[in-house]
């Protein structure tokens, strides 16, 4: 298990049908560094269209055999996979929903499979792995309820503008 950042992305139209096939082209053929470039982009351009769909969290105990999923392509610092919406979507209802994190990844599956379908026919469902450390121990969680982190900047004063 670890800490890992996951992202389900949707992305219609053409670039949809040109993401499935370079995915193609990396199960036949591994790039690694192509996979990383293609994941950063992606993150990076989150806000853009075509991009119709996209959900980012970090999950600190999911199994990593159970992302990325299917068709999974390795990168030096991503894992990531294509899947069409009917794929997407038999993954969600594969995942199982002992766990929290079981129902979180099956939700933001099913909602990036059920897409832009009124609007754009073509589309794509990515899914990228990345990652970030260890698992964090429920004693970990339980020592960081106490106190508020100085990376938060707290303002003190309750008359401070930026408390309002």
């Amino acid at each position: 298990m670890a800490t890992q950042r996951l992202i389900v992305a949707s992305l219609a139209g053409q670039a949809a049908a040109a993401v499935a096939d370079r995915f193609r082209q990396w199960r036949d053929t591994p790039v690694p560094d192509a996979v990383d470039r293609f994941c950063t982009s992606l993150r990076a351009h989150a806000l853009s269209l075509p991009v119709v769909y996209f959900a980012e969290w970090v999950d600190r105990w999911l199994m990593g055999n159970l992302v990325p999923g299917p068709g999974a392509v390795d990168g030096r610092q991503f894992q990531a996979t294509c899947l069409s919406p009917e794929q997407a979507m038999a993954w969600a209802d594969w995942c199982g929903s002992q766990f929290p994190e079981q129902k979180w990844l099956a939700a933001r599956l099913r909602e990036a499979a059920a897409g832009w379908g009124n609007v754009a026919r073509v589309y794509s469902v990515v899914v990228i792995r990345e990652v970030i450390g260890p698992t964090t121990s429920d004693d970990e969680v339980r020592e960081a309820l106490v106190g508020v982190p100085t990376w938060l900047d707290l303002p003190d004063d309750p008359a401070d503008p930026a408390c309002e």
